[in-house]
């Protein structure tokens, strides 16, 4: 039957009916059309990664699986347990946990909020003036994730957890690397320690002979004031670096979580390793540096964060019930004729509001902006650290090798010289100039021995190494010397 043979009072009816529904129709295509969708994400996360290494040789070795961690290459036990130790007891390390467990915390609260929630209340009210009443009720409310909101948040806290776990990790390669350059620069402090001393004792004993031969005529008082003032200024040179040794003590406990009494010491010299860092293609370094994979894990969230911002600008839909009762009469609160349900649903989409909801999408989307800005700059940033250290490697063995040969021409020169002055055949500012060069030498020497191991670090912690797999054995038979200053 059609709608004319019906009586004009259900024909008005279903003339309302209809319109409401082309309102509301026409409502949702206008609101459906104000909240069209945000661009989705357009980089990938190995944006213009090269094929290979600018200096990269082609016989250069590759990381093997399982390969053993960058620090277990020292062969140095004492250092693997300074790192263990730093790994329990550094505050800063301590701070970042914190942080992966706030972030953990984060995607229990935003998966809680997918549920429904389930309360009991209880009142007790008692007016001026009347009779007392108790009321119980047990409430359920559920908000239903129609368009996925709630969804993209709990995924939000997800990929920014995995973030706060790539900070993690990324801080401890970090201390272990600040661990093994502090501990190096232990060690050339105190072998430039020890060098001076040597170097100071020898002077001792020229200026006695000069002492010796200026009494007997053989020296002019010229040289025996230059040797005095040569001595002095040597001592001074030994206070002064004995202070540079108990700061770099101080260093190393401090990052270790001890008292900064400059009680640690070192017997170890600075090792001259023959191996190289094993090198990985600059594709496998951007997926596992640990800063890079908190970068990208980081834009990903702001995506996520971007479409929930769209989402909760769609209507959302609510179910909620309550039963209870109220009664005078606490023992017959809870009697059947005392209890009741109220069931009910609700639909709520924003009319006006200054425009909040559609500002929290745009924050959002530059946000995820700002996000993908930065993880370029990193991953750039990356490569320039791989090549910078390549780079440097070369250019410090190089400098090595070169100085290796000074330092044996200028050991033989200084002896020389001062043998031809007691033989009165040289100047006694020759076997100055002469001694000056060769310490210089020798310092040199000790300084590009910790460079090298120092470069060494930061290529392996640019090219995403991991220090982990520590030699079980080292571990086990290491005790770091403590001495009192």
């Amino acid at each position: 039957m059609g709608c004319r043979a019906w009586p004009q009072p259900f024909r008005d009816r279903y003339k309302r009916i209809n319109s409401a529904r082309a309102i509301l129709g026409a409502a949702v295509v206008l609101f459906m059309a104000g909240c069209a969708a945000p661009e989705s994400l357009t980089i990938d996360q190995t944006t213009q990664v090269p094929e290979q290494w600018r200096a990269d040789q082609a016989d250069e070795p590759r990381e093997q699986a399982n390969a053993p961690g960058w620090l277990a290459g020292f062969n140095d036990a004492s250092l693997e347990a300074l790192v263990q130790e730093a790994m329990d007891n550094n505050p800063g390390l301590g701070a970042a946990r914190a942080r992966a467990e706030q972030a953990y915390q984060a995607v229990v609260i935003a998966g809680a909020d997918r549920y429904p929630g389930v309360g009991l209340s209880y009142d007790l009210s008692r007016p001026e003036s009347g009779t007392t009443s108790f009321s119980l009720a047990a409430g359920f409310s559920w908000d239903v994730d129609i368009w996925g909101e709630l969804s993209a948040r709990q995924r939000q806290a997800q990929l920014e957890y995995a973030s706060a776990e790539a900070d993690l990790k990324q801080s401890r390669e970090t201390l272990a690397a600040d661990i093994s350059r502090a501990w190096f620069r232990v060690q050339e402090t105190q072998l430039l320690l020890d060098l001076f001393r040597e170097r100071s004792d020898n002077l001792k004993s020229d200026l006695a002979v000069i002492e010796s031969g200026y009494r007997q005529g053989l020296y002019e008082a010229l040289d025996l004031y230059l040797a005095r003032n040569d001595l002095n200024a040597q001592l001074a040179t030994v206070s002064e670096q004995a202070l540079a040794l108990a700061e770099s003590q101080r260093e190393l406990e401090r990052l270790l979580g001890r008292y900064p009494a400059a009680a640690l010491s070192s017997e170890q010299s600075l090792p001259v390793l023959e191996t190289a860092v094993p090198l990985v293609l600059p594709s496998e370094m951007v997926v596992q540096r640990p800063d890079l994979q908190s970068s990208w894990l980081s834009l990903l969230a702001a995506d996520e964060g971007l479409a929930a911002a769209h989402r909760a600008r769609f209507p959302s839909f609510s179910l909620n019930a309550d039963y209870g009762g109220s009664s005078d009469d606490l023992s017959e609160l809870v009697s059947s004729g005392n209890l009741a349900w109220l069931l009910g649903a609700s639909l709520t989409q924003p009319l006006f509001d200054a425009g909040r909801l559609r500002a929290q999408q745009d924050q959002q989307q530059a946000r995820r902006q700002e996000l993908e800005f930065n993880y370029l700059s990193d991953l750039y940033s990356a490569f320039s650290e791989v090549e910078n250290a390549l780079d440097a490697r070369d250019a410090l063995a190089e400098r090595y090798r070169l100085y290796l040969s000074a330092e044996e021409n200028a050991l033989q020169a200084e002896q020389l010289a001062f043998e031809r002055y007691q033989r009165g055949l040289e100047e006694f500012t020759t076997v100055l100039e002469s001694q000056r060069r060769s310490l210089d030498a020798q310092t040199s020497v000790i300084q590009l021995r910790r460079s090298l191991l120092e470069n060494r670090v930061a290529l392996a912690v640019a090219l995403g190494g991991s220090f982990e797999n520590l030699s079980t054995e080292n571990l086990a038979n290491a005790e770091p010397e403590t001495t009192s200053q």
